[in-house]
């Protein structure tokens, strides 16, 4: 009854004020000066960038791309919005001879400076249109890997905005006004032009904090396709990671014991007979309610170090007793079971990430896909980079931790990993989530830079057992094999599609044959995790209908 309650709402007449789009256009502008040959900058993680400039818009479309260097002195790269600007600072020696400066002047208003770089635009155009073009934006559907995620208007790349609007509008105040969640984000991008991005309620029920767009999210089980995946494509690729080799081939405490010939093929498409999941932390307690030796304290020391809470603290050993628990688990001993999805393997491919890479996971991540993506959020142990207000709080915990889960990560099996697994962890903005789905979309390639090839992704994003009634792909979640009206997707969704859901609330997806990304967050599970209106109410998929309804072409 509640679905289709909200089926009725999607063709509802909502008065409300649509505000206008603006139209951006990435095209049309000069580009002159000593180091020209730089736009559309390419590898943005070797530059800082300061930005000079009274123009919120050009403030906020910059923001979009990188980490604005605060303190401009210390920047590599400083872009003026205006030409009085810029000679201000050059009169004043404020430029030092180490720094590019980029000046965005109007066609009417040159300068008799020599700025390194200037990108000249028509009066019509704005300095945040310029800023798309600086760093390569999509600005059509003809866009691929060679460009950047674009801001614009959704008629350009074939959807109608205002019923698209409408329809997501009218989802999301009806979700909350259910108690979905205090708050939820969509964003929506065609053809790799970001068309919609809105943000709904607050971070708690107290209706305090308003969701921001920058705000910074627990993906649950979304890092299982953003972190150690990419690395084992990479790594697949370069020919170190073969898919039909069994699970003790990298790990040698797997060689052997009921694990021994099961093929990553297999594990990575969840139908290889493995445990859903493991309750880790109940492994921890004594009958008496205490904690058993080497697993927990409330108190912190040399071999207690590790704070998963405030106030408690996990023994540097404890990863042994994850791996031994794994090891020890059933194995569903048909010859080809059922799809099972299950995220026991994901607790140790980071190992097998540094064991095949020589380098430290996190370190791995960073420097060959969230830095050069630009997806500065994106990553492990959030309290470790950013101030708590701006991330959201997931659950208040009454059984385990006896805390608000807020910075920390919520899978408690993840949070026994030190916060650091491939199961769960990674934390991030909706955009930079949009920015890795985008390089999917883009077959490996974005901002002009190969991450991982063409084959490979394919390769992943296909489901291998489809005809043992397994829809799964590599790691990836694929639309159901029948009655796609009862999918975690829009039943419009190409079968080539994929993407994967969080149990915070959390979910994206991606389809090659029509161009769409979807990306949605929310911290369904605040206060608890009891609550499963969500799913009851099939918010997710609905607006993802809702985009695919908006398809003009």
């Amino acid at each position: 009854m509640k679905k289709s309650i909200l089926a009725l709402l999607l063709f509802s007449i909502i008065s409300f004020t649509i505000e206008a789009q603006v139209t951006n256009k990435v095209e049309g502008f000069i580009v002159k000066g000593e180091n020209a040959s730089m736009i559309p900058l390419k590898r943005i993680d070797s530059l800082r960038i300061g930005l000079i400039s009274d123009d919120t818009l050009a403030a906020e479309m910059l923001s979009n791309y990188i980490d604005i260097e605060k303190d401009y002195s210390k920047a590599g790269l400083i872009i003026f919005t205006k030409t009085q600007l810029y000679e201000d600072y050059v009169k004043e020696n404020m430029i030092s001879s180490t720094q590019i400066s980029l000046l965005i002047e109007d066609d009417s208003i040159t300068s008799n400076m020599s700025p390194d770089i200037v990108v000249r635009k028509s009066k019509a155009d704005r300095a945040s249109d310029a800023i798309q073009f600086i760093f390569g934006a999509a600005k059509d559907n003809n866009s691929n890997g060679d460009f950047r995620l674009g801001f614009g208007d959704a008629e350009e790349v074939g959807l109608d905005y205002m019923k698209m609007k409408c329809q997501i509008d009218s989802i999301a105040h009806y979700a909350l006004s259910m108690g979905v969640s205090p708050g939820l984000q969509v964003l929506v991008a065609r053809y790799g032009m970001v068309v919609f991005h809105e943000t709904y309620g607050y971070h708690t029920y107290d209706s305090i904090q308003k969701v921001k767009k920058d705000d910074i999210y627990d993906w649950a089980s979304v890092t299982k396709i953003t972190s150690a995946l990419p690395a084992i494509m990479k790594l697949h690729d370069e020919d170190k990671f073969d898919l039909d080799a069994n699970i003790g081939t990298y790990l040698p405490y797997f060689k052997h014991g009921n694990k021994k010939d099961l093929i990553f093929r297999r594990i990575l498409s969840h139908n290889a007979g493995l445990q859903p999941w493991i309750p880790f932390w109940k492994t921890s307690l004594k009958r008496n309610g205490k904690f058993k030796r080497e697993t927990l304290s409330y108190e912190q020391s040399d071999d207690y170090s590790t704070q998963i809470v405030p106030g408690l603290f996990l023994h540097e050993d404890y990863r042994k007793k994850i791996y031994k628990q794994i090891r020890k688990s059933e194995v569903n001993k048909v010859i080809h079971p059922e799809y099972t999805y299950s995220g026991l393997t994901f607790y140790i491919f980071p190992e097998i990430v540094e064991t095949l890479s020589s380098e430290d996971y996190q370190n791995y991540l960073n420097e060959n896909f969230y830095n050069p993506l630009g997806a500065g959020t994106v990553g492990y142990l959030p309290l470790n980079r950013f101030d708590k207000d701006r991330i959201v709080p997931t659950e208040i915990d009454t059984f385990f931790r006896k805390t608000e889960i807020h910075g920390t990560v919520h899978d408690e099996g993840a949070a026994m990993m030190k916060g650091v697994s491939a199961n769960a962890g990674l934390f991030g903005s909706t955009l930079d989530l949009a920015k890795i789905m985008q390089m999917y979309l883009w077959e490996g390639k974005y901002g002009g830079e190969r991450y991982i090839s063409e084959n490979t992704i394919n390769k992943f994003t296909f489901a291998h057992y489809a005809n043992e009634g397994n829809k799964r792909g590599l790691g990836f979640d694929k639309p159901n094999l029948e009655n796609r009206e009862d999918d975690s997707c829009s039943p419009e969704a190409s079968m080539s599609s994929f993407g994967h859901g969080g149990y915070t609330g959390t979910y994206t997806w991606a389809d090659p044959e029509s161009g769409i990304l979807f990306v949605f967050m929310s911290n369904r599970v605040y206060p608890t995790r009891d609550n499963r209106l969500l799913y009851e109410l099939g918010v997710r998929p609905s607006m993802h209908r809702a985009v695919y309804d908006a398809i003009i072409e």
